[in-house]
């Protein structure tokens, strides 16, 4: 399973008897680090945006075509991590979509490199501040 398991969601469970047991242990800094990154869809989007450039560089819809793949990446993330790795944490699927947009502008192609205001250096120091800052989020408090 990759949900981030909290203090909030580790409390006790019921097992096939109904006998209450101890939930999981809230995962440590690693393991929050590993689950949030979106790892297979920034492979799955460089895989498709590089063959996308390699064949279609020279047409000038390209950047059409780059942007609708950086779309397609961009909702296709917290729909692979819901149905597929069974995330159901709001806050995670957030924070896993926010980190695939920091990868792909931290590599500067085309869709982002071309927004108003973009700045590459920006780009790519927010990259390490969300890996190592983003396992410090241990989801919604339990209290505000």
């Amino acid at each position: 399973m990759r949900t981030v398991i909290t203090k909030r969601n580790s409390g006790a469970v019921k097992d096939a008897t109904g006998a209450a047991s101890a939930g999981p242990a809230p995962d440590s800094y690693r393991e929050r680090l590993f689950k949030y990154i979106p790892a297979e869809v920034v492979v799955l989007y460089v895989a498709v945006y590089g063959i996308a450039y390699a064949l279609f560089a020279a047409d000038p819809l390209f950047s059409l075509m780059a942007r609708w793949i950086l779309i397609a990446g961009i909702v296709g993330t917290p729909l692979y991590l819901w149905k597929t790795q069974q995330v159901t944490e709001g806050v995670q699927l957030v924070i896993s979509t926010a980190g695939f947009v920091l990868w792909v502008c931290a590599l500067g192609v085309v869709p982002v490199s071309e927004l108003p205001g973009f700045n590459q250096i920006i780009a790519s120091l927010a990259l390490p501040l969300y890996v190592f800052l983003s396992p410090l989020i241990e989801g919604i408090p339990d209290r505000w």
